[in-house]
C-alpha cells in the first residue's frame, strides 16, 4: 500500500503495526503520531470540566441552573475517556527530546499563510522563529526549549531529528510490547 493509503485506514493500530515491515506505513503512522500529538497540546489540554450550571454532587441544583443535576455532565465525561491512541502519542511526545518535540509541534502547528485565512499559526517559517516564544506558550512547550532556534534551519533540523526518532522507534521490535500493554 501506498502511504496515501495507510493515511486512510481508520484504525491507527494497524498502522502502528504495519510500521515495523513497511516504510509506507511508518511514515504514514509518523503523520498520525504528530497530528495526534498536536490535538493534544492545541485541544485536549484544554478540555476539562470548566463551569457548568449544575452541581458535581448530583444532587443540589446550583443558581440559575432550574432543576438540571450533573447527569449530563457526568455522561458526557464518562464518554470522553483519554483513549489509549493518546496515551500513546502522549508517551511517544515524552520519550521524544523537548527541544526535538518542540520544533516537531511547531512545525506541524504552522499553516502557510497561502493556504488558509489568518490566524497566529498562518506564518513564514522565518516568522515562526520569530515569535517562537509566544507559539510554544500556546502549544504549552514554552519551557521545552530554554535557548530560542537561533534560525529556520535549526529549528527544521531539531524537528527532522524528532520525525527520524520516531520513524526509529516505529521500526524497532521492542515497541511492540510497549504498543502492546498500552492497548491492551
Amino acid at each position: 500500500m501506498t502511504r496515501d493509503e495507510w493515511q486512510k485506514v481508520d484504525n491507527p493500530w494497524r498502522i502502528v503495526e504495519a510500521a515495523a515491515y513497511d516504510s509506507h506505513a511508518r511514515d504514514a503512522a509518523v503523520v498520525r503520531i504528530i497530528d495526534t500529538c498536536l490535538e493534544l497540546k492545541l485541544v485536549r489540554r484544554h478540555d476539562g470540566v470548566g463551569y457548568r450550571p449544575f452541581s458535581v454532587t448530583g444532587t443540589v441544583p446550583m443558581p440559575g441552573s432550574g432543576r438540571n443535576i450533573d447527569q449530563a455532565m457526568l455522561a458526557a465525561e464518562r464518554y470522553r475517556p483519554e483513549s489509549d491512541w493518546h496515551k500513546m502519542c502522549g508517551w511517544l511526545l515524552d520519550q521524544i527530546p523537548s527541544r526535538q518535540a518542540a520544533a516537531m509541534m511547531l512545525q506541524a502547528a504552522r499553516i502557510r499563510p497561502d493556504k488558509l485565512g489568518s490566524c497566529q499559526w498562518s506564518v513564514t517559517a522565518s516568522q515562526m522563529v520569530a515569535r517562537q516564544a509566544l507559539l510554544l506558550r500556546d502549544l504549552g512547550m514554552g519551557e521545552c526549549v530554554p535557548t530560542p532556534f537561533q534560525s529556520v534551519e535549526d529549528l527544521q533540523k531539531a524537528a527532522q531529528r524528532a520525525r527520524k526518532r520516531l520513524r526509529q522507534w516505529l521500526a524497532e521490535e521492542t515497541r511492540q510490547q510497549h504498543v502492546d500493554e498500552v492497548s491492551g
